[in-house]
């Protein structure tokens, strides 16, 4: 699976490893009809990898619109702009599904309004609370080829779901800050903060 110019920003620093345990799909989960959240504005975006490693250079300059069906572009200069859909799963949390123009496959997130920003977490297949995936998987909702779950791949929207609403609670993941999670926080440009 190639791995879109934006996919490659939010690694950027983070080790493309990471891709390793991410939750994939080679058909879309969120579509016009149930990922027609607009939690982002349009409008320039500054969108910064949180880790311990990073640092300006790490951030990048996007362009965010949306059209009327609620799909996402993320466009940086000079590069094929990424694809994105969101559904609301609780207050301020949100589904996140990504991928380039024409592209077919695709990527989940957990997404996540914090104050005037909104942060972007890689859900990871291993990170998600085991009696959870393990249910997901006997229900077929979400599938892995490997006992140590490098990868996941949804299959459902109640996968999807169930997945980012762990990652909503706490229940998966870590510390945001933490070098080891793939999290890129969106800033408004014209913010004044």
């Amino acid at each position: 699976m190639r791995s879109s110019d934006f996919i490659k920003m939010v690694l950027a620093g983070l080790g493309a490893s990471l891709l390793g345990g991410c939750l994939l799909s080679e058909t879309p989960i969120l579509d016009a009809t149930n990922g027609r959240a607009t939690p982002i504005k349009p409008g320039a975006y500054i969108a910064c990898p949180l880790n311990d490693d990073a640092d300006a250079s790490d951030c990048s300059e996007l362009i965010v619109s949306h059209n009327s069906s609620g799909l996402y572009r993320f466009e940086k200069a000079d590069e094929k702009p990424s694809l994105f859909r969101f559904r609301k799963i609780a207050r301020r949390g949100y589904a996140v599904q990504t991928t380039e123009d024409s592209d077919d496959s695709y990527m989940y997130y957990y997404g996540q309004r914090v104050g005037r920003r909104f942060r972007l977490t890689m859900m990871m297949c291993a990170d998600l609370p085991a009696t959870l995936r393990d249910d997901l998987i006997a229900s077929g909702d979400l599938s892995s080829e490997d006992d140590d779950f490098e990868t996941c791949v949804v299959n459902t929207l109640k996968g999807l779901s169930w997945a980012a609403k762990a990652y909503h609670r706490g229940d998966a993941g870590g510390d945001e800050t933490d070098s080891d999670n793939a999290v890129l926080e969106l800033t408004s440009a014209d913010a004044s903060e």
